[in-house]
């Protein structure tokens, strides 16, 4: 607005040997047209102030809403304990009736007889007629095994068999004197069992001697 002043003065100087009419024409309007200018420039700095001081256009910006997120409590996991093991319950199943079926059949009776057991019945004796002499009893005899065909036909028997004792009280030259029944195995078992035969040796003058001829029955029989 000074400036304007100024400048309005400066024409008025210039123009100072013109007529009094003209020059009051002349100050009057540069008066009006400083006064003009400086009446805009004020409404132009009042206008922006005023706009500095408020917000912007909505039209021109988006406005984001502030987003507000609840707290968040972390709750720290406590491990559930292992329940306890319960005791094993007893379940009671309902009781039914049971029926007993009762047959009345009679017992077999199963009689049970025992098989005959092989007995060797043995017999010693000199010559032909077994006579009876303590210098030849045996003392060792062997158990002979009973044959196995008379043991299945349940058949008995015997055997003679002739020995020689031997300086030492054994025996050697065996042979079968006699057998009966034939032909049931009762021979070979007593000839086999007479090898084992033991005797207490003769002395004669202080000497033993060998015995020959002397006779041994093998009685086989069942009971």
């Amino acid at each position: 607005m000074i400036f304007l002043c100024r400048l309005s003065m400066t024409r008025f100087l210039q123009g100072g040997g013109e007529s009094g009419g003209s020059i009051a024409a002349r100050f009057v309007g540069a008066l009006l047209g400083a006064m003009l200018v400086t009446s805009v420039l004020l409404i132009l700095m009042v206008l922006m102030v005023m706009n500095r001081g408020e917000a912007p256009d909505s039209k021109g910006s988006y406005k984001i809403a502030d987003i507000w997120q609840p707290d968040r409590s972390v709750s720290e996991f406590v491990k559930p304990p292992k329940p306890k093991r319960l005791a094993e319950a007893t379940l009671m199943q309902p009781s039914m009736p049971t029926q007993s079926l009762r047959f009345d059949m009679p017992a077999p009776r199963i009689s049970l007889q025992a098989a005959p057991r092989p007995t060797v019945s043995l017999q010693a004796g000199l010559g032909g007629d077994f006579a009876r002499d303590t210098d030849f009893i045996p003392v060792y005899v062997p158990q002979p095994l009973y044959p196995r065909r008379a043991l299945a036909r349940a058949r008995q028997g015997y055997a003679v068999v002739e020995v020689i004792i031997t300086t030492s009280g054994g025996v050697r030259g065996v042979k079968l004197m006699e057998e009966s029944p034939a032909n049931y195995g009762f021979g070979s078992a007593a000839l086999k069992a007479a090898i084992k035969l033991k005797y207490k040796p003769r002395v004669i003058d202080g000497r033993a001697v060998e015995v020959p001829g002397v006779m041994y029955k093998f009685s086989f029989r069942l009971e």
